[in-house]
């Protein structure tokens, strides 16, 4: 086992498009250390299929683009966050149009799709429902060719270095070398992505585990709307298989229907284009009243060809499963998706302790209020990571700090095995308790249930790799139930079957450290 301090003046957790983007726009302003748990490509942001919202359309608007945005967050959003992302997204996207990523094009304009929630045709694509992908690999090419940032790849950052409120660094265990790395950074942005890859049904990579939420709390950073997380409604529906099927196929006319063979969202104004959490909703009203765990998504109705062209990765894997599109219908049901809770930052990703940034679904930067409208992540990524990085390059002038000595991080694989059941129990619970819906009754459960799993021994082994994965998974899910527990009312994603209405004095619920090292929740007014 060896160990080595290096210094930089950025440190960027996260090979998501936030991580990418900052990393690239940091390189302007200093010197860049890249790290990511897994390999450059493995990320939410690489598995994404949905498009960025863009204004790029001559009928469309800001406002138009706010108005939706506002409308689809339930009255729960940061207006001065979503008109910061409406207005500057813009700039961002035109600026990735020069740079020279393939967007989707009919004849010389942009193909601008549609999702639900959106009033207009905004969403660009790149390589059909690969935009994510497309992005992704785009800037890594980019950034192996920078020499001002510096690649660590399959490293985890097991804690960062901070101290009167202030982080300068990080230390990292590089699981390949069994090397431990001390990284003494100016500034330390976070864009490690969500927790939903926790639940056991999801449309997230495994990586997606909350590690920044963790690391930042711990760092003395505030927690908020953990209750948050938006089921995506169409995921393709088996035994062995999970896997998005992109909001943009409805958007092009593809339709929901149930066991019996009715077309249930035509209740609802804008039938299959409804917002997410209303989708999703009413699938699982849907499935409750049937035998068959899921409902039909279809396009027998549609040019197959037309859409195969359109979506071909999407409807390979389709067809992989033995479906056969152009007289079937697909299976889909909800699955955890993306988190709307995290990091609670300012205008420019700012977490409460100084020196410490947070971008993308780690964040909670205000833009998403209760319920995400579709494809405002990706745009989100762009924007509140430059502005974080921007905000950061102001104070590059500091001194790097010496640290208090850390304890180096061990592995032992007789607790690998230990750890993936208690992921799984807690996956299950995640998905029992902390569902589409809710109730107080059944998150008390969840939580004593939660309880008792602290209990055992297993968590006295002091400054080990899977012990730390245990605590902290367990913490953050603690989190997210008391956090469910804590809201009574019904709002976006979030609804609690013994509070069915919305409650017109909405609080904001945040979780940050006490000196006792307890959990602590603070409620406050939302702003």
């Amino acid at each position: 086992m060896s160990f080595e301090t290096i210094k930089t003046d950025f440190l960027i957790a996260g090979s998501g498009l936030a991580g990418l983007y900052a990393a690239l726009h940091a390189s302007q302003y200093g010197s860049v250390i890249l790290v990511t748990k897994s390999g450059l490509t493995l990320s939410s942001s690489h598995w994404a299929q949905g498009g960025i919202a863009a204004v790029i359309d001559a009928d469309d608007s800001f406002e138009k683009h706010i108005s939706d945005t506002l409308q689809a967050g339930r009255g729960y959003c940061n207006s001065k966050a979503v008109k910061i992302l409406v207005q500057e997204g813009a700039e961002r996207v035109q600026e990735l149009i020069k740079s020279g990523i393939p967007f989707d094009r009919v004849e010389n304009s942009l193909q601008l799709g549609l999702e639900g929630g959106h009033s207009s045709r905004r969403i660009v694509h790149a390589g059909g429902a690969s935009t994510g992908r497309v992005l992704v690999e785009f800037l890594i090419e980019e950034i192996k060719k920078n020499d001002r940032i510096r690649i660590f790849e399959h490293a985890c950052i097991y804690t960062l270095l901070s101290n009167d409120n202030r982080c300068h660094g990080a230390m990292m265990k590089l699981y390949r070398q069994n090397k431990t790395v001390q990284v003494l950074s100016k500034a330390v942005i976070l864009a490690t992505g969500g927790y939903s890859g926790l639940f056991q049904r999801t449309t997230n990579p495994y990586t997606s585990s909350g590690d920044g939420l963790w690391l930042a709390y711990n760092a003395g950073a505030v927690l908020r709307d953990l209750e948050f997380v938006q089921f995506h409604p169409t995921a393709f529906y088996s035994r062995s298989q999970v896997f998005l099927i992109s909001e943009a196929l409805r958007g092009e006319g593809a339709r929901l229907y149930n066991a019996a063979g009715e077309r249930f969202m035509l209740k609802y104004p804008e039938a299959e284009l409804s917002p997410r959490d209303v989708v999703s909703a009413e699938i699982l009203n849907q499935i409750k009243k049937q035998d068959k765990p899921y409902v039909y998504l279809d396009v027998t109705h549609l040019s197959v060809d037309e859409v195969r062209q359109k979506f071909p990765e999407i409807i390979s894997r389709i067809e992989h499963c033995g479906i056969d599109i152009s007289n079937q219908g697909i299976p889909v049901a909800p699955a955890a998706h993306y988190c709307i809770g995290g990091v609670e930052t300012g205008l420019h990703g700012e977490t409460s302790t100084e020196g410490l940034f947070a971008c993308g679904e780690v964040a909670v930067t205000g833009v998403h209020g209760a319920n995400r409208l579709a494809s405002n992540s990706l745009l989100e990524c762009l924007v509140f990571s430059k502005r974080a990085v921007d905000y950061a390059s102001e104070n590059l002038n500091i001194k790097w700090q010496v640290p208090v000595p850390q304890n180096e991080l061990s592995i032992s694989e007789d607790l690998k095995q230990p750890f993936l059941l208690q992921k799984q129990v807690v996956s299950k619970m995640l998905n029992r308790y902390a569902g589409i819906e809710r109730s107080g009754e059944e998150l008390q459960v969840a939580i004593h249930k939660l309880h008792s799993e602290l209990k055992s021994p297993l968590y006295r082994q002091g400054n080990e790799y899977f012990f730390i994965r245990m605590r902290e998974m367990l913490r953050i899910t603690e989190m997210i139930f008391e956090a469910a527990l804590h809201r009574n009312e019904s709002i976006g994603v979030h609804k609690r079957t013994d509070y069915p209405e919305k409650n017109q004095f909405m609080q904001t619920i945040r979780f940050h450290k006490s000196d006792s090292e307890k959990l602590k929740i603070s409620n406050s007014d939302v702003s």
